[in-house]
């Protein structure tokens, strides 16, 4: 493929406004949920990751009413503009893709923006973004569950490499929603005390909210205008399992394909893997199993990642944020620790670093997604040349 290069990146989460917030969180490894702000019809009101800032804040955009997706969403492709050195001027036909779930739901949700077409927020927020900014080139919203955000990263370098555009910014996002606990609550997908991925003990998934972007282009582009990129996206693959609508094919068949389809595109072997993981057993068992076969006999000595222990599951937007913290290894050299794991689940089959930074010894990660409906994508982001 075209060589893909990331130049900027920018991030809203619970750990802060900023992708270096995002970084030195994840170094950390120590954050905790909070009770959300309300009990959803829950005996208790349920733990989740949620963005506090005035990024998040619903606000007016020519005359629309903006989300906590919209807002975020905004937020972070700004802050991934500036860092790329493109928040003054860009090519006119930069493009722009969105993974998200559930969109503006707050919307729809609060009642805050009647008689605007609340009900299509999940579009409506590409619109802002491309409004806000003047991206006026390829404009695709991708909802594939939870796997939305790898596949706007992978959408975005498939622009490029087909000449479709020289930039295109990727975006993940998606806001807390009371109706989208309750639910995953009735499914009995929710640990109630913390996200711990890797833990023995996890019971589920802790939702949080957020939202991550990433600056593609060309690497001829990025040489053109002197730009010094993070990373490389070397090589990507998309999957279905066709098998239930939001239980994991049992053998990882389908997700194992998209798995070695992108090891095989990439220049060499991963230094570390970025687990969807999300604290879900089943969904935990196949995908680690899946990737451990994948590695063959490197599984021993390529660190696991689960990022959704520090920030949550942030549904729409967890592949873009997987996506920023794989630039940030392969640009650092390290691999964060991996939180809350009190007794490492038995069952899994990876290496699992717990305590402190672990060095990158290949510069490659690979960024495993999955999400309802068998919806799987998998990256390799390697080092810039």
């Amino acid at each position: 493929m075209t060589p893909v290069v990331i130049t900027g990146m920018g991030a809203v989460s619970s750990l802060g406004d900023s992708a270096t917030e995002l970084w030195e969180g994840l170094l950390r490894a120590t954050r905790k949920p909070a009770p959300a702000p309300e009990d959803c019809g829950m005996a208790e009101r349920p733990p989740v990751y949620r963005v506090e800032s005035p990024a998040q804040e619903p606000s007016k955009q020519a005359g629309r009413t903006l989300g906590r997706a919209g807002a975020m969403a905004c937020h972070a492709v700004g802050e991934a503009l500036r860092d790329a050195g493109l928040d003054k001027e860009r090519p006119p036909g930069t493009g722009l893709t969105v993974g998200t779930s559930l969109g503006d739901i707050d919307l729809a949700e609060s009642g805050l923006a009647a008689g605007e077409g609340a009900g299509r927020g999940i579009f409506r927020v590409a619109s802002a973004v491309a409004g806000r900014y003047g991206l006026g080139g390829p404009n695709n919203t991708l909802s594939t569950a939870c796997s939305s955000g790898a596949y706007a990263v992978s959408a975005a370098a498939e622009l490029i490499d087909g000449g479709q555009a020289d930039v295109v910014v990727a975006c993940g996002t998606d806001g807390y929603s009371r109706v989208a606990l309750a639910s995953l609550e009735r499914f009995g997908l929710l640990d109630h005390t913390v996200c711990r991925p890797f833990d023995a003990d996890r019971r589920g998934m802790v939702t949080g909210d957020g939202a991550a972007a990433l600056v593609l282009e060309s690497a001829e582009h990025a040489r053109r205008r002197d730009a010094v990129p993070y990373a490389v996206v070397e090589s990507y693959a998309w999957s279905c399992d066709a098998h239930h609508q939001t239980a994991p094919e049992p053998t990882g068949a389908q997700l194992g394909r998209a798995v070695r389809e992108a090891l095989d595109g990439s220049s060499g072997p991963p230094g570390a893997v970025l687990l969807h993981r999300a604290g879900i057993a089943v969904n935990d068992d196949v995908e680690s199993a899946t990737v451990a076969t994948a590695l063959g006999d490197r599984v021993d000595r390529t660190p696991a990642l689960a990022i959704k222990g520090v920030i949550g599951h942030t549904a729409g937007a967890a592949g873009v944020f997987a996506c920023v913290a794989a630039a940030q290894i392969v640009h650092h050299r390290v691999v964060p620790p991996n939180s809350h794991v009190s007794t490492l689940d038995p069952h899994c089959p990876l290496q699992v670093p717990v305590i402190g930074p672990t060095p990158l010894t290949e510069p490659r990660v690979l960024v495993s997604a999955t999400g309802f409906g068998g919806n799987n994508v998998a990256l390799v982001v390697g080092a810039a040349r």
